[in-house]
C-alpha cells in the first residue's frame, strides 16, 4: 500500500482484562499504533459476530476481539463461544472472498498492557498489509454473510457445541468434536450459499445460469441451494426464458 494508507480498526475489549490491559499500556507509556477506535463490553461473550461485521460494513478496515484468557473468564466460560463465535465468522469471511484476517481474536489479562501494545502493532500491520476493505465490490458477499449470521440453523448450531459433544442424548449418544466442527462448517456453507442467492433473487427473477455467473457458484450449487429456499417456501419458480425457468423469491 500507498506511505500515506493507515487502517481503520475496531476493537472490542472486554471489561475486567483486555479494557484494563489497554489502560496498563497507556499508564506504562507502552507505544502502539494509534489506529483503534475501541468499545467497551462487559464480556467478549457479548460481541456478536454481526457486530463484527457491521464494523466491516460501516467503514473499518479490521475488526480486533480482545478478551478474558480461556479459563479466567469472570462469566466463567463467555471467551469460549467467543471463539467459536469468531471461528464461524473467520471462515464466511474466508469463503466470501473479505478476508479471514480482517477479523483477530486475542487473549490478554488486566496486568498484560505490554502484551496488548505488542498484538495491537502485530495486528494493525496485518491489516495494513491487507489495504482497505472494497465495501462496494464486495457488497453483495458482505450482504450474504450478514445473512448467514442471522440464520436460526448456524446461531443455534454455533451456541451448541458443549451440549453436543460433552453430553448424551436420549439415546446416550455424544456427537464427536470433529464431526461437530465439519457439520458447523458446512452449515456455514450451506447458510452462505443461500444468503447469496437471496441477494440476487432479492433484484428480480432470474435464472439457475444467471445466479451461478452473478454469484461464481457452480450451477449444480446453485441448484442445490435454490431447492433448499424453494422447500422452505421462501422462493419458486416465477415463469421461463424459452426452456429455461425461471426464479423469484416469495419474501423478501
Amino acid at each position: 500500500m500507498g506511505d500515506g494508507y493507515e487502517p481503520k480498526i475496531l476493537a472490542f475489549l472486554c471489561r475486567w482484562c483486555s479494557y484494563a490491559a489497554a489502560d496498563l499500556a497507556g499508564v506504562s507509556r507502552c507505544q502502539y499504533p494509534p489506529n483503534l477506535r475501541t468499545l467497551l463490553t462487559l464480556c467478549s461473550g457479548r460481541v456478536d459476530p454481526v457486530f463484527v461485521l457491521e464494523g466491516l460494513k460501516s467503514g473499518f478496515d479490521g475488526v480486533f476481539v480482545f478478551g478474558c484468557h480461556p479459563g479466567d473468564c469472570h462469566y466463567l466460560d463467555g471467551n469460549l463461544y467467543t471463539a467459536k463465535r469468531m471461528q464461524v465468522l473467520r471462515h464466511l469471511l474466508e469463503i466470501a472472498g473479505l478476508g479471514p484476517d480482517r477479523l483477530q481474536l486475542r487473549w490478554v489479562s488486566s496486568a498484560e498492557g505490554q502484551l496488548f501494545a505488542r498484538y495491537v502493532t502485530e495486528l494493525t500491520e496485518v491489516i495494513r498489509d491487507l489495504g482497505p476493505l472494497d465495501r462496494e465490490g464486495l457488497r453483495l458477499p458482505l450482504a450474504a454473510v450478514g445473512r448467514a449470521l442471522e440464520t436460526v440453523q448456524l446461531r443455534w448450531l454455533m451456541n451448541m457445541e458443549r451440549q453436543l459433544t460433552e453430553r448424551e442424548n436420549v439415546f446416550h449418544e455424544k456427537l464427536d468434536v470433529q464431526a461437530y466442527e465439519a457439520a458447523l462448517k458446512r452449515s456455514a456453507e450451506d447458510e452462505y450459499q443461500k444468503a447469496l442467492l437471496w441477494e440476487v433473487l432479492k433484484e428480480g427473477p432470474k435464472t439457475v445460469p444467471e445466479m451461478a455467473q452473478q454469484t461464481g457458484l457452480p450451477v449444480y450449487t446453485v441448484s442445490l441451494r435454490l431447492n433448499d429456499l424453494e422447500r422452505c417456501g421462501l422462493a419458486d419458480v416465477s415463469g421461463h426464458e424459452g426452456t429455461t425457468f425461471k426464479f423469484k423469491l416469495l419474501a423478501a
